[in-house]
Parts: structure tokens; C-alpha cells; sequence
């Protein structure tokens, strides 16, 4: 008699720059009980990927765990998926970077286990169509991606229970559609639904495919309480063994030999549903999620929801200009880094970070952290920065220099200066003649790694949602997210431009520090984020940087030619910036305003003991970084 393929794919990961706690609790709540569950049950085969984060905390902190994990593939129950090392959005990095990720994560996985892996996780199921042609390159044959890719390329839901061929170049790979009910239900509702679920299959030798991240079985919220305390994973591995008169267990790769593909089929640009919603403008991404809802409401809703698709994963460079600039550094690092010649062991150090500052996490946001996490994004600007001076070093060796590069470094068509020392990066831009980087070299530590207060699509909701009991019903990720916070409109302002600093204000006398600090006021002048003209000088060996602008003072109606200057000046052998000011108008009037230089500095734990503000001359009473106050007279801090 058929039986049904259940094919059973989990993903774990963790961000580069996450705590070390953070990954042990992970480890103990999820990653173990799970592998300790599963041995007792030998008739479940299944495939799982570990990124190459926790490849290393396993080998560093666990390696007792890799002999477990051993046993399991020498018995056929793991087949182990292979994938970008660092867990990267493939589709966005250099395709030789493509490659070598992906083939350092299946090197590790043959050395430690003994098996060369075929099959691949596709980080936060980020497709584009270029992908099989580099996949095939770095020996993968085929992956899991989400059942909401293939509909949106007009297949229905009976037509998803196997697998389709797609090819660039000529180049094939194999794709299996994730059930993204199976995705909803596992392990959230009780295992009779999954069972149900898989019964309308019986009597076929169709597939049913769960891919999905394994934190979830123990790590978001409730669900080690219901999936171990309670026992839901056990009952679900015991029900399955209960019906394997027509059910049965597979890992991709075995049944790949058993059947053949269910057609050829081209993929249009897309992650999953979620993340199509939330790489959404932030307006749109309201009105996106406002459709989908009265589509549940509808009879015909179903039928529609087929055809329409949200946002896609590349638009978070547009939505975070942070992300962004990041982003083309990192790009700007890996092509000199391919331009010159470095020994193996040179290269293998250069690649370990650059690789690492290309993980995913930090540079995208959903409704979870990411982006807004500043350690992860300390995190990949730390090993940018630990590239970044591997590279000068092997140019310059131990010379004291100096070196500006000006252009367009981040794709948005107006000019940035770069500035480097051995010791200090600056990055200028154009726009305001403001400093958004600032790194001090010897700790790869980006001084000026702040984040603009953004609206988004999600905070109205948020506001909204009554306190309600759900009678302890575990809830996915993307559910729990409703619950309001106690007192969280108090933090939800939103800045009218980006976060930098040297930011020039020209702002009313009546401004006061509270109506500042929230972004409640009007800006006199024009200078925020308007150009500003660039000169760059030589003066021996060190460099002079001039930002100048005339702009306008805006004030009852009226319109005065302003005048800013600012002078930036760098000593080749001192790790310091000297800046300079002159602000000058032809105006007879008399005019009164404050003008103000915006700072925005990030030194990461503001309750930490041992980083504080001391301001000479003044008392505080909070000296915390996260503390807030308003302080006359100031002429150091």
C-alpha cells in the first residue's frame, strides 16, 4: 500500500553577535531536548540545518553533542542540510561569496560528520532566480523553500506534495513547497490536527512537508513549556508511530530517490509570507496587512489571497538606509579583498569575518528584533571592521598613512568621504555634511552605530490590541506580537530624519529639551539633510575636510541667508577628528535662534556600570548611559 511522505525539514540559528547565554539557552531549551527526543524514536527520519554559528558553539562549548549528533546520521535518522555558513541572504552577496559560504558550511559537516550533505537551507527563504546556477556550483542538488513561492507562481494547494525542477543557465535544482499550514499548526496546535492534516493524503505516496525554525520547539515563547513540559513533541513523535501502516517518515534527500519531480517550475522573487509583508513601506505594509484580513473574512477570500503578493527582501536596503550602508561596505570590502593577492592562511582570516558581517539578522526587522538589536548589528560592524583592518594591514604594513576615498559608496547618488587611519574610520555624507561611522580600530567598534526612530507597520496594531487571555493557547511567533507592552506609547516617536551626527539645527528659542528629545519641534533651517559642497585638502601628510553650505533661516515668514562652514581636520600619526565652525549671514536684521550639533553615539549597554557620563564641573545624579537630562554651561563631557 502507498504511504504518505512526511518529510520533516528543521532549521536552527543563531545571529552573529548574539549573547553567549542567549545561544546556551537556545541550546538547552531547544537544540538538545529536541535531538534527546528524537532518539527515542528511530522510525523518525528527518532532515535538520545548523548554520555555521552554531557549528562553532557546538565545537567551542558542546562537542559532546556532535557524537549525538553523529549517532543519529550513522543510523539514517539526520540528514544533514548544508547552507550559507553564516546564514547570509545569498541572493545579495558576491556570487564567489555565494559559493564559499555555502561550501564552508558542507566542508564542516563532512569533517564532523562524516557526510558530504546535498541538500540546502535557503536563508529566511530569500529566492531570486539567478540562485540554481551558483547552488549548482557549490554542490547542492536541492533545498526547501515555502508552498507560498510556488502559488505565487499559480500553482494550487493540491498540487504541492513533492517536488519541481527550476533551473538558471541550464543549471538544475530541485525545490520542495513548505507547507505553510503545517507551519502554522506544528507545534502550536494539538498533534490530532497535523495528524488530520496528513490524513487527507492516505492512500497516496504524496508528500507533506514541514520546514520551519527549530527554536521554535522550546524557545519562542510558552513552547518549551507545551512542546517538553507537557510533552508535545513526544505525543507527536508517538502518534506518527502509530500510523505508519500509511505514514512515513523521510528526510528530503531519500525521498528525492524514491520519486520522481511533479513538473519544471520558475519561482518569482519572494521569502515567505510574513517577510513579504514586512519588507513593505511602512504605509503599505499597513494597508497590506488591512487586505489580507478582510480576505479572511471573505468567502472568496482564499481564492484572491493566491494572487497577491506583498513586498520583497531587498527593499529593506530602502526602508534602513542603515542596513543599507552597511550593506555596500561590506559589498565594497569583499571586491578588494577578490582585486588582491593574500596568502591562504591571509585569506581564510580575511574571509572568516567578512563572511560573519554578512549574516542576515542585523540587517533586516519584521516584527522581532534584528536590525533594531544594537549588539547585532555591533556584531557584524565588528567583524567588517576586523576584515577591514586585516586588509590595510597586508596594503600598508606598518607605515602610519592616511587615506580618503570619495563617491558614491552606497548607491543613492550623492557623494560620501570615507576617511582612514590605522586607528579611525570616519564616514561623511553628503547629505547634512554628517558623520554616520566611526570606527575605533583596535576594538572594531563602531562609535556611531545609532538607528533613526522609524514608524512601523505594526505599532498601530500594537497600540490597539486589548489585554485579552487566551486561556493558555500557545500562539505563534507572529500572533504574540498583538499583546500590547505596559506604557508603550510613551517610547513611540519617530524621527523626521536620519540619525548622525554633526547634524546643524537651527531651532526656535521656545524649543525645550523634552519637545527635542521626542522630535516636537520645528526646524528653522534647512540644513538637516539638505547637500552640502565638499572640499578636500592636503596639508603634508595629514588632510583637511571642508563641508559648506548656504542655506536659510525660516522665521515668521520670513527667509535669512545663512551661511555654515565646517572644517574637519585629520593628523596622520594622532587618532583624533578636529572640528571646526563658522556660521555667517549678510543679513542686517538681528536674528535669534539656537543653533545645535546633533550627536548620536552608541557605546551599546547603557546600564552598564562601566560606561557612564561624566561631565566636569557637574554633578549627576544618573550618570547611565540611558539615563536623560538637560545640563547649561557645558563645555566638556
Amino acid at each position: 500500500m502507498d504511504r504518505v511522505a512526511f518529510l520533516f525539514c528543521v532549521h536552527n540559528h543563531q545571529p552573529v553577535g548574539n549573547f553567549l547565554h542567549v545561544m546556551e539557552e537556545a541550546f538547552q531549551k531547544a537544540y538538545l531536548p529536541f535531538i534527546k527526543t528524537l532518539q527515542r524514536y528511530p522510525f523518525m527520519r528527518i532532515s535538520i540545518h545548523y548554520s555555521g554559528v552554531l557549528w562553532d558553539f557546538f565545537k567551542e562549548y558542546h562537542p559532546e553533542f556532535l557524537k549525538e549528533l553523529k549517532e543519529l546520521v550513522t543510523r539514517g535518522q539526520l540528514e544533514m542540510m548544508t547552507g550559507g555558513y553564516y546564514e547570509p541572504i545569498l541572493a545579495v552577496i558576491p556570487d564567489k561569496d555565494k559559493i564559499g559560504q555555502i561550501l564552508r558550511l558542507t566542508q564542516t559537516i563532512e569533517a564532523e560528520m562524516g557526510v558530504r550533505p546535498r541538500g540546502m537551507w535557503l536563508a529566511e527563504r530569500v529566492w531570486e532566480p539567478h540562485l540554481p546556477k551558483y547552488l549548482r556550483k557549490a554542490g547542492v542538488e536541492y533545498l526547501t523553500i515555502d508552498d507560498y513561492h510556488f502559488k505565487k507562481s499559480g500553482l494550487r494547494e493540491e498540487d504541492l506534495h513533492g517536488y519541481y525542477l527550476t533551473e538558471e543557465d541550464g543549471e538544475v535544482v530541485k525545490v520542495f513547497p513548505g507547507s505553510e499550514r503545517l507551519r502554522y499548526i506544528i507545534p502550536f496546535r494539538p498533534p490530532e490536527e497535523t495528524l488530520a492534516y496528513l490524513q487527507r493524503l492516505r492512500g497516496t505516496s504524496q508528500a507533506a512537508i514541514f520546514a520551519d525554525d527549530g527554536e521554535k520547539f522550546g524557545v519562542w515563547p510558552y513552547t518549551f513549556h507545551s512542546v517538553y513540559e507537557e510533552g508535545w513533541l513526544e505525543r507527536f513523535f508517538q502518534m506518527i508511530g502509530e500510523n505508519l501502516d500509511w505514514l512515513e517518515p523521510l528526510p528530503l534527500g531519500r525521498y528525492l530517490q524514491l520519486h520522481k519531480p511533479l513538473g519544471r517550475i520558475y519561482l518569482p522573487c519572494s521569502s515567505y509570507m510574513e517577510m513579504d509583508e514586512w519588507s513593505l513601506p511602512t504605509e503599505a505594509m499597513i494597508g497590506y496587512g488591512k487586505a489580507l484580513q478582510r480576505l479572511k473574512e471573505c468567502r472568496e477570500g482564499e481564492e484572491i489571497r493566491r494572487f497577491l503578493k506583498g513586498g520583497f527582501w531587498r527593499n529593506f536596503f530602502a526602508k534602513y538606509p542603515e542596513s543599507n550602508d552597511l550593506h555596500k561596505r561590506v559589498l565594497s570590502l569583499s571586491k578588494k579583498i577578490e582585486r588582491k593577492k593574500f596568502s591562504p592562511s591571509q585569506r581564510e582570516a580575511l574571509l572568516s569575518h567578512l563572511y560573519r558581517a554578512q549574516c542576515n539578522d542585523a540587517y533586516w526587522h519584521g516584527v522581532f528584533g534584528g536590525l533594531y538589536l544594537p549588539h547585532l548589528r555591533h556584531g557584524l560592524y565588528e567583524n567588517l571592521i576586523r576584515a577591514e583592518n586585516l586588509y590595510d594591514r597586508e596594503r600598508h604594513k606598518n607605515k602610519n598613512w592616511i587615506e580618503i576615498e570619495r563617491g558614491d559608496l552606497n548607491g543613492d547618488q550623492e557623494e560620501e568621504v570615507l576617511v582612514k587611519t590605522p586607528q579611525i574610520l570616519f564616514l561623511f555624507r553628503q547629505a547634512g555634511g554628517s558623520l554616520t561611522e566611526m570606527d575605533w580600530r583596535p576594538k572594531a567598534f563602531n562609535i556611531l552605530n545609532t538607528l533613526t526612530r522609524r514608524k512601523e507597520g505594526y505599532h498601530q496594531r500594537v497600540l490597539e490590541a486589548k489585554e485579552e487571555s487566551r486561556g493558555g493557547e500557545i500562539r505563534t511567533i507572529h500572533e504574540i506580537f498583538d499583546s500590547k507592552e505596559k506604557d508603550l506609547d510613551r517610547y513611540l516617536h519617530f524621527d523626521a530624519y536620519r540619525r548622525a551626527s554633526f547634524l546643524d539645527h537651527f531651532i526656535p528659542l521656545t524649543v525645550d529639551f523634552e519637545s527635542f528629545r521626542k522630535g516636537q519641534f520645528i526646524e528653522e533651517g534647512d540644513f538637516i539633510e539638505s547637500p552640502y559642497e565638499i572640499e578636500i585638502q592636503k596639508e603634508g601628510k595629514d588632510r583637511r575636510l571642508l563641508f559648506s553650505r548656504r542655506g536659510h533661516l525660516f522665521q515668521r515668514g520670513e527667509s535669512y541667508s545663512i551661511e555654515v562652514k565646517k572644517d574637519f581636520f585629520f593628523h596622520q600619526g594622532r587618532p583624533t577628528l578636529k572640528a571646526g565652525y563658522k556660521i555667517s549671514s549678510q543679513q542686517e536684521a538681528r536674528i535669534e535662534t539656537i543653533f545645535g550639533m546633533e550627536f548620536n553615539i552608541n557605546l551599546l549597554a547603557g546600564e552598564a556600570p562601566d560606561r557612564y557620563y561624566e561631565i566636569p564641573g557637574h554633578h549627576l545624579e544618573d550618570r547611565r548611559l540611558a539615563s536623560s537630562g538637560e545640563i547649561r554651561g557645558v563645555t566638556k563631557i
